[in-house]
């Protein structure tokens, strides 16, 4: 026979810490109160559900009339009207819906988004995984042309809930005047004002009632004192859970269930790893294979080509080189100029020094097959432009700066 659940649930008026007391009651799985208490969350009571009941006073809850709304479209058209209710901006409130109602009435909760992010956070600290959180003056059944105010006693902070379903947090009564929330709504109803006010709260005897119905102009009756941990099972039922959206709840699961959730997904891993790591191997070892090849060619050609090359010197460290240089010697010889010769590598770079501020160039002077300009001082811009327009005609260009300005060396490498 399975074991019947059980549910705490933790008035919570503060974000959670791990020193603080904060009430708690316990409930059988038919939803009856058995035993309640206070303590740290360390001591409270083992339980296969644990409920967060949030303050009144840190939300409320909206009663809104909107045409049927698909899936996916409640929350932005809740908060584009609410958007003129709301103490924060609209992305600084957190807003939970219930179902919408076939007639198109629909409940918002509505708490702070800094407040929820609080108390996230203290519960993870604390490590405590709630899994619903409603507010206080969710728990209030509304009745028709009734309002319930509701608090432990007239003197202390409480709520207001409207015949419509929404909710106002209100302060203590001051003497025999009601709270000050109150009054003001209740001038603000209209058409919508109440034709009783209910008390659920302990002090409203007859001579309260009477001045409070004299001070509105609506009759206030005596209810029965507002105790969260009394309220019926259905009214836990119906309220809105708050942990949702982005305060919603994380996916669990055991550690086994999650190791062999992914179990596949590894071995896929891995072989395509193993696989990648062959191939980069094999596509290296061929590249090594392509570049000796060439270089024993090159060295080759160079031998056959380059007199005296492979007799020692350092041209036998860069056949490439050599063969450059055996080119250009060949071209020279023949009454030709090679491409890295002085009036072709100028030519090349000639569009390029024509740019160059007047009385900028103080000297230029050809070695090794390179240009060698003395620059005076240059805007700080110049040099990297002068590189990179030399770049695109093909030439490399090496900048240094010098006691009287800039050095720029220009080549083909």
């Amino acid at each position: 026979m399975a074991q019947a659940s059980t549910t705490l649930r933790v008035f919570v008026d503060e974000p959670p810490q791990a020193t603080r007391a904060a009430p708690w009651a316990l409930y059988d799985a038919a939803g009856h109160l058995t035993r309640s208490g206070s303590a740290a969350p360390a001591a409270w009571p083992e339980a296969d559900r644990v409920e967060a009941v949030i303050a009144a006073a840190h939300g409320r809850v909206a009663a809104l009339e909107l045409p049927p709304l698909p899936p996916g479209r409640a929350d932005a058209a809740v908060r584009y009207a609410l958007e003129d209710q709301l103490a924060d901006a609209p992305d600084e409130s957190h807003v939970a819906l219930a179902p919408q109602n076939a007639d198109g009435g629909l409940r918002a909760a509505i708490v702070a988004g800094a407040w929820m992010s609080a108390f996230v956070e203290g519960s993870r600290r604390c490590d405590i995984d709630w899994d619903r959180a409603v507010l206080e003056s969710d728990l209030a059944p509304s009745a028709s042309s009734v309002w319930r105010w509701c608090a432990s006693s007239i003197g202390r902070a409480g709520f207001v809930s409207t015949d419509r379903g929404a909710t106002i947090a209100v302060g203590a009564a001051h003497g025999d005047d009601p709270p000050a929330e109150l009054a003001l709504a209740l001038a603000r109803a209209g058409s919508g004002v109440p034709r009783t006010v209910r008390v659920d709260a302990d002090g409203a005897g007859p001579a309260f009632l009477a001045a409070a119905g004299q001070a509105t102009g609506i009759a206030f009756a005596a209810g029965t004192p507002w105790r969260w941990a009394e309220a019926s099972p259905s009214a836990y039922a119906r309220a809105i859970d708050l942990l949702s959206g982005r305060f919603g709840p994380e996916p669990r699961l055991s550690s086994r269930a999650t190791a062999r959730m992914f179990r596949p997904a590894l071995w896929i891993a891995a072989i395509a790893l193993s696989l990648h790591i062959a191939a980069t191997l094999g596509q290296w070892a061929w590249l090594r294979w392509q570049s000796f090849a060439m270089d024993r060619e090159l060295t080759a050609l160079a031998r056959a080509a380059v007199p005296g090359f492979g007799q020692g010197g350092a041209a036998d460290a860069a056949p490439a080189l050599a063969l450059a240089h055996r080119e250009r010697d060949l071209k020279h010889r023949a009454g030709l100029t090679a491409r890295d010769d002085f009036l072709p590598l100028l030519s090349r770079a000639a569009p390029v020094l024509a740019s160059l501020p007047r009385g900028a160039l103080r000297s230029l002077s050809y070695a090794d097959s390179h240009l060698l300009l003395d620059l005076g001082q240059l805007d700080a811009k110049e040099p990297s432009r002068l590189q990179s327009e030399l770049r695109q005609l093909g030439l490399v260009a090496i900048v240094a700066p010098t006691q009287a300005g800039t050095r720029l060396r220009i080549g083909w490498d």
